[in-house]
């Protein structure tokens, strides 16, 4: 779990801040062994998952397909992750301290990037590391206004330098404090990001983001559902061709649908399970599909998104298992390449990270930055889908163009879908031998 009082910890950080900013040192299927002899990676084995360790120490350890710098890169990890490796380095070539085979795949250069010394003045201090399980992996908190991203100064001991400006709302992670010496003089509690930098402490508030989540679908709860995502929304009682206005609903509730019925004066009413009836234009419906596309067989995991009701569904073969509202482009028909817009089409999942500063062709909010967005998955499209903490407008066009979920609802996705994000791990990169193509079908 992440520890709810990282604000209150003074840590020496300046050592982490040291190691994150400059580094600690503790073609064919062959590579140069380690005495010099040919080595052939197809047997080399995958080393036990309760093997030693080898950590990172630096703010992104690269992870290669094969022992060399210019190998295609698979995968992430951030300073103080662990993963077991083998026992010796299998070669060293452009690596002095030795490429670690590491479970379940790939390899890590021991050097400026990580280390097999568990001693490490960086481990010995970084003790936030992501939550796998539940909405965040990490606390989060907004900027109140206006104010400075710094870096420690390496010429001047315990202090910082300014290297930015964060706007108001900027949103951001957070893992760990640090009192240094401000630019401007005197000294302030500092607040950690992932990446080494700080921002003043006294300047931040908690942002914990929506507590909405959608709904598993199960043989108790199918399609159709229904969302009430608007304020002063009522169900009605029906009585043959008169509609009376019943109790006020919540915004962000579901209202399981009997898929019945009723026109009356030109408006459409909903059947409820509990025998009354919402107005089709006060609600976002997810029906049934009547048909499926072509590429679902079996059990292959697809994603349903319309970008006009703003609804996402997850399915496994033709059997949809889970239903929630998603926030897309703002422009939702326009043109995603010059617009708020979320492209349409079918893609594919082809990288996670539990959490990215890096949104790809789309920024993550367009009134403020945001740091370390959570469960954050790559498509083949270039945009995204992740969570979102700064909002709570589920199933309303609000961003301007990657697809938004609600925490709770962007970490089950995460969960769920295709590149799995092995243990030590902080992103992924590529799909491991066998695994299954997540499709995701982004439609009107």
């Amino acid at each position: 779990m992440v520890p709810r009082n990282s604000l209150k910890r003074t840590l020496p950080l300046a050592l982490l801040a040291l190691c994150l900013g400059a580094g600690c040192n503790g073609s064919d299927n062959t590579e140069e062994g380690v005495g010099g002899e040919a080595v052939s990676l197809e047997n080399v084995p995958v080393p036990p998952a309760n093997g030693p360790k080898l950590a990172s120490v630096d703010k992104a350890t690269p992870i290669f397909e094969r022992p060399a710098l210019d190998a295609t890169k698979i995968g992430e990890m951030r300073a103080g992750a662990a993963v077991a490796r083998a026992e010796e380095p299998i070669s060293k070539e452009g690596c002095p301290g030795g490429w670690y085979p590491i479970n379940p795949r790939g390899f890590v250069c021991a050097g400026q990037d990580a280390t097999t010394n568990l001693g490490h003045p960086t481990l010995a201090v970084m003790k936030t590391l992501p939550a796998r399980q539940g909405p965040l992996p990490y606390r989060y908190y907004s900027v109140k206004k206006q104010t400075s991203l710094y870096e420690w100064d390496r010429a001047k001991g315990a202090a910082v330098r300014e290297v930015a400006k964060l706007r108001s709302r900027t949103r951001l992670a957070v893992v760990g404090s640090w009192s240094a010496q401000l630019p401007e003089g005197g000294t302030a509690k500092l607040a950690m990001l992932p990446d080494g930098r700080f921002v003043n402490a006294e300047h931040l508030e908690e942002s914990t983001g929506s507590d909405f989540a959608g709904s598993v679908l199960d043989d108790k709860n199918q399609l159709p559902i229904a969302y009430i995502v608007k304020n002063g929304i009522r169900a009605w009682e029906v009585d043959g061709k008169n509609a009376t206005k019943a109790d006020r609903l919540d915004p962000l509730t579901m209202v399981p649908l009997t898929g019945r019925f009723r026109t009356i004066g030109g408006v459409k009413f909903w059947a409820t399970n509990d025998g009354r009836y919402v107005r089709h234009p006060d609600v976002t419906a997810i029906r049934r599909r009547d048909g499926m596309p072509d590429f679902v067989t079996g059990d292959q995991k697809w994603i349903d998104i319309s970008v006009i009701t703003g609804t996402l569904v997850m399915y496994e073969g033709k059997k949809p298992v889970f239903a929630t509202l998603c926030s897309v482009g703002h422009d939702r028909l326009g043109d995603p390449e010059t617009g708020p817009t979320t492209a349409m089409g079918t893609f594919i999942i082809e990288a996670k990270h539990l959490t990215t500063s890096e949104p790809g062709k789309k920024p993550f909010a367009e009134e403020h930055e945001v740091f370390d967005a959570p469960w954050a998955q790559m498509m083949s499209s270039g945009q995204m889908i992740h969570g979102a903490m700064w909002h709570s407008r589920f199933g309303i066009e609000h961003g301007p163009g990657n697809v938004q979920l609600s925490p709770a609802d962007a970490a089950r996705l995460f969960a769920w879908t295709s590149p799995a994000i092995p243990e030590g791990w902080h992103s992924v990169l590529k799909l491991a031998d066998g695994e299954q193509k997540v499709i995701v079908h982004i439609r009107k």
